[in-house]
């Protein structure tokens, strides 16, 4: 479980979470859930954020216009308000040039909520308590969206089980949210219209040709 905490960090903090792949939710069974959630909101506290263009040695910048901003706030603010409990961030914060968002840590969240339901495109993480691996990829399963997954786990039998069972176009199982130049990248529901990369992205620009001819 303590490797999961980087990567999940660096999806919501990499460009800001504003990146089609990052982890927008994150499910954890009972049994380590205390732990994570401690891990992970320290570390997502602890992000270095600011101008890139002034300050060195920085983890995240700017969102891309004050709208976003707006965005996740209400977001946050409306989810807070339906019974999430804010563990760390939920502000807006004016560094003096340019958008920013406090990097956000949230519990206690529900399907319904708006951090869960839609997408967050933002460095706010919602964080789900389940009982069991079931749950988990039956909630992760019930959403609008379908581009990206990921799966930590010591369980080789819960690797083979999410491969089969997780309706995503991509899921990562033990490593980052971020694929690889020959992979393929497309997804399901709302998310199943664009493109793919590796060969299947160059046939989508291939023009065919069909001939039939009878003598």
């Amino acid at each position: 479980m303590p490797t999961s905490i980087s990567p999940i960090k660096a999806s919501r903090v990499i460009n800001t979470g504003q990146v089609c792949n990052c982890a927008e939710r994150v499910y954890v069974t009972r049994g380590v859930a205390d732990e994570f959630i401690s891990k992970m909101t320290d570390a997502m506290a602890a992000t270095k954020y600011g101008d890139p263009s002034v300050d060195e040695g920085l983890d995240m910048g700017a969102l891309i216009e004050s709208s976003a901003v707006s965005r996740i706030g209400e977001m946050v603010d409306a989810s807070v308000g339906q019974g999430a409990t804010l563990l760390t961030g939920g502000k807006a914060e004016d560094r003096g040039r340019g958008y920013f968002f406090q990097p956000t840590v949230l519990t206690d969240v529900t399907q319904q909520m708006p951090v869960v339901h839609d997408e967050i495109f933002g460095p706010a993480l919602p964080i789900m308590v389940v009982d069991d691996f079931d749950e988990a990829i039956e909630k992760a399963n019930d959403s609008e969206y379908g581009l990206t997954s990921s799966l930590f786990t010591t369980s080789l039998a819960n690797s083979l089980k999410g491969m089969r069972e997780i309706d995503f176009g991509e899921t990562y199982i033990n490593r980052e949210n971020f694929e690889a130049m020959q992979g393929f990248h497309a997804g399901t529901r709302k998310s199943g219209i664009g493109g793919a990369d590796g060969p299947l992205g160059v046939e989508e620009f291939t023009r065919t040709q069909m001939i039939y001819v009878e003598s």
